[in-house]
């Protein structure tokens, strides 16, 4: 979903402090710009990742677990176990 955005009056000090960014970064002055942003609106709103959730649900199920005396015991593995791949 591409979006426009036209950021209009900036100083030609942020301008100027933008392209040195950018070049410090390897980077264009856009794909500077947008790491900024991606950057600070992150930092602003720490949101979990859907793989950090399932992970802390894990954590919290297996703590309620074992705090309700259920143990988990993950059985050795057979050497001659074969696993059936499909294609």
């Amino acid at each position: 979903m591409a979006q426009t955005i036209t950021v209009r009056n900036l100083s030609e000090a942020t301008q100027k402090a933008l392209r040195h960014r950018a070049v410090d970064h390897g980077r264009s002055l856009e794909a500077e710009i947008r790491q900024i942003l991606d950057d600070t609106v992150r930092e602003a709103d720490p949101r979990p990742t859907a793989a950090e959730e399932i992970l802390l649900a894990a954590r919290q199920f297996r703590q309620s677990a074992q705090a309700a005396g259920v143990q988990f015991e993950i059985p050795p593995r057979n050497a001659e176990e074969q696993r059936q791949v499909f294609a």
